[in-house]
């Protein structure tokens, strides 16, 4: 349970998710990952604004992923700073 959320608020809220039909409880998971996905690049595009798309993506996936998979998917490109 979140720290900012109450037990009820909290009992409340997984009563009403759970009265969802499964496929629209996965569609809000994959609007809100997308969503979250398009915040995170844009924070890195704010905090590097001479990044093209593909040093977004570099730098996203190292973010994510560590630089020990970024240095293996691409060797030849130097590291980018999220």
């Amino acid at each position: 349970m979140p720290a900012d959320t109450t037990p009820d608020v909290w009992r409340r809220q997984m009563a009403a998710i759970a009265t969802k039909p499964v496929a629209a409880r996965l569609a809000e998971w994959e609007a809100l990952n997308r969503a979250g996905a398009h915040m995170e690049a844009a924070a890195v595009r704010r905090r590097h604004p001479d990044y093209d798309d593909h040093d977004v993506l570099l730098a996203l996936t190292r973010l994510r992923y560590g630089d020990d998979l970024v240095r293996d998917a691409w060797p030849d490109e130097p590291l980018r700073d999220p």
